[in-house]
């Protein structure tokens, strides 16, 4: 899903060592973001060592990823900065390790006037693994984390 002509996202504030998006922690995921249309998307490959049963990611570390692509659709669509309030995670099938996968992220909704709906994928081609909805609680751009 992530083309080699597409520029990465990164975000403004840093990536302050985030277990999902940084580049600095060694054992986080190292996730990118790429904006095609109105999504966040990029391929990946769950690691080994974050498997549940084998051979199958575990369901936190999936849940992980929907929650990081969704906070990234916040800032590159949507241009806040947010805190999860919510996630509600669907696992349809089991989602690999070591196989590529492709994440997206869309605001679905932004009527409330203190969060965003923003709901997220899991696919493996045209299959759907894992979905997800959640509410995202909007933040200042420049507010540091707590």
């Amino acid at each position: 899903m992530s083309e080699p002509h597409q520029d990465e996202l990164l975000f403004p504030f840093g990536d302050g060592g985030c277990f999902g998006c940084s580049r600095s922690n060694a054992d986080g995921l190292h996730l990118r973001f790429f904006r095609v249309g109105d999504e966040v998307r990029a391929t990946y490959r769950i690691p080994e060592k974050f498997h549940g049963a084998p051979g199958i990611a575990h369901g936190g570390i999936v849940a992980t990823i929907l929650d990081e692509f969704s906070c990234a659709a916040a800032v590159f669509l949507g241009e806040v900065r947010v805190v999860t309030g919510e996630l509600n995670v669907r696992y349809e099938q089991p989602c690999p390790v070591e196989q590529e996968i492709e994440v997206a992220a869309r605001i679905a909704s932004r009527e409330h006037p203190r969060y965003l709906v923003i709901e997220a994928e899991v696919r493996q081609g045209a299959r759907l693994l894992v979905r997800s909805t959640g509410k995202f609680f909007s933040r200042p751009m420049t507010e540091p984390a707590p």
